[in-house]
């Protein structure tokens, strides 16, 4: 499969986010009782930020199509000069990597990888993070292969309620992490 990388315009941003409320799916934590629906909803929500971000300076937004046809195969978004919580110390982030099932082990993620990375060097960054959901094996082995290490790890412990837990911060809006725009 022939592709291309190419930045994203404002116009691209639909697919961008159907895309990703479509493959939020994979980063759900098994822990986690939530609905796909509500999940998805949430997302969707949260992606509304980047009709502003895709206009900053330091935000760039990756798309991979493919070659003859134009169908829309994947994107990464990347923030720079994202905040490391424990050092202070700015850093470039990989707030999404998407790409569409059928096109999965085609190289796609590792080109729209390759572009955010350069974006992150250009800006004079020494370090990219990402979040990734330990359960989703398939996606931890690809950051380690492009050279990825675990700095920390977060934790969760479910707790037994005696009264039904108030599950209204997803459906609201409400983000316990919030997008780093």
């Amino acid at each position: 499969m022939k592709y291309t990388i190419r930045r994203a315009v404002p116009a691209d941003l639909p697919k961008i986010v159907e895309l990703a409320v479509d493959m939020v799916v994979h980063s759900v934590s098994p822990f986690r009782t939530i609905t796909t629906e509500t999940v998805q909803d949430f997302r969707r929500k949260d992606l509304v930020a980047l009709n502003d971000a895709i206009l900053q300076p330091h935000v760039a937004i990756y798309l991979a199509e493919e070659e003859g046809t134009g169908r829309f195969l994947g994107h990464v978004i990347i923030v720079c000069g994202y905040i490391e919580s424990s050092t202070g110390e700015a850093q470039a982030w990989i707030f999404d990597l998407s790409v569409v099932p059928d096109a999965w082990s085609k190289r796609i993620g590792q080109a729209l990888m390759q572009s955010a990375e350069g974006f992150a060097k250009e800006r004079g960054f020494a370090y990219i993070g990402l979040g990734v959901t330990t359960a989703n094996e398939r996606a931890v082995r690809f950051y380690e292969q492009l050279g990825y290490t675990e700095e920390r790890k977060r934790m969760i412990k479910t707790l037994e309620l005696d009264t039904p837990a108030v599950q209204a911060s997803a459906a609201s809006g409400a983000a316990g992490d919030t997008p780093p725009f």
